[in-house]
């Protein structure tokens, strides 16, 4: 959904105190937009991005932000998230672009009555999303050999995170970066902890069959689904909440934003007191109040920009597009 310009698109509008000189006739791009929501009523940013795909999102998200004729209903809640592009590392997710895109309504003034309606069928959407991909995640626990169920209900625990956590899972599709086959939308992420007792071969058994399990969500058409997993003795995940480096933070905040999937209540328990006991629940809960500091600071620096120098700016770039970096689980 790359902008291109077209000559509709030019600008001859002069800039004013406090605002950016632009390229682009903002109040006629305002006005089309205007005509399609008169026509559409409220909808997802991402569909009137798709309607006018001459100009870049990033246009059209600020003039939503900057006008008091044209409206912006959230949907989304906010997590944390880790961007080795970052000096920090932090950013949350959704990201700004992805929030509009995916989770907001843009809706005129007064439209109250179909902006709450349309608001829950979209915050239905994505909870309907979240609990298809939380079946197949469970699907994949019980496609598991019996004997290898029964080791994961005596010394193991499994649990879910990522956007389905949230409820936040989303089919946008996109492309698998090695296969090159489509996917549908958000990763099912899967952490299973084992304890001292978990017999080494049969976690190694598991992670076979998970495999399997993973290329063939990947490869069956009617699934196209990303199944990602990762099998750990408890003595590494207690190690890892002393949250120093970037790894050890990701796999904090994957406990602590979890969903519990199977096995032994009690070790998945007894792993969020210790996040708690040990502080690394409230420095999780720093770090986000950082980044949201943070992201609201980028929003202000969109505003101020041209959207030219604002789209190419590396804090605008690293907090309001997706991050292409990815850290595998560890």
């Amino acid at each position: 959904m790359v902008g291109r310009m077209s000559a509709g698109g030019k600008n001859t509008t002069k800039t004013t105190a406090g605002q950016a000189a632009s390229p682009y006739d903002l109040e006629r791009i305002a006005e089309r937009i205007r005509k399609l929501l008169v026509e559409r009523g409220p909808i997802p940013g991402g569909a009137l991005c798709d309607a006018m795909p001459d100009i870049p999102p990033i246009v059209i998200w600020r003039i939503f932000h900057s006008r008091r004729d044209l409206r912006v209903q959230n949907c989304a809640r906010y997590y944390l998230r880790y961007d080795v592009r970052r000096e920090n590392t932090l950013r949350l997710s959704p990201s700004i672009l992805r929030d509009f895109l995916t989770f907001s309504l843009v809706h005129l003034p007064g439209d109250h009555v179909r902006v709450v309606q349309a608001g829950t069928l979209l915050s239905n959407r994505h909870r309907r999303i979240s609990l298809k991909k939380l079946g197949l995640a469970r699907r994949a626990l019980l496609r598991l050999p019996q004997e290898l169920q029964d080791e994961i209900t005596r010394h193991c625990v499994v649990f879910l995170s990522g956007d389905i956590s949230y409820y936040l899972a989303h089919a946008t599709k996109r492309r698998h970066e090695q296969l090159g086959t489509p996917v549908r939308g958000s990763d099912i992420d899967i952490v299973i902890i084992a304890n001292a007792q978990a017999d080494p071969d049969k976690l190694k058994q598991i992670e076979a069959e998970l495999l399997t399990t993973k290329q063939l969500y990947l490869m069956s058409p009617n699934i196209r689904e990303e199944l990602d997993f990762i099998v750990k003795p408890i003595g590494r995940m207690l190690d890892q909440l002393e949250y120093r480096d970037i790894h050890e933070k990701i796999a904090s905040k994957i406990l602590y934003e979890s969903i519990f999937l199977m096995g032994r209540v009690d070790i998945y328990e007894s792993l969020m007191q210790n996040m708690t006991l040990r502080g690394t629940r409230s420095r999780i809960e720093e770090d986000f109040n950082t980044a949201l500091g943070e992201r609201q600071q980028t929003i202000a620096k969109i505003l101020a920009l041209p959207p030219e120098a604002s789209a190419d700016d590396p804090m605008v770039a690293s907090l309001f597009f997706a991050s292409q970096e990815r850290l595998e689980f560890q």
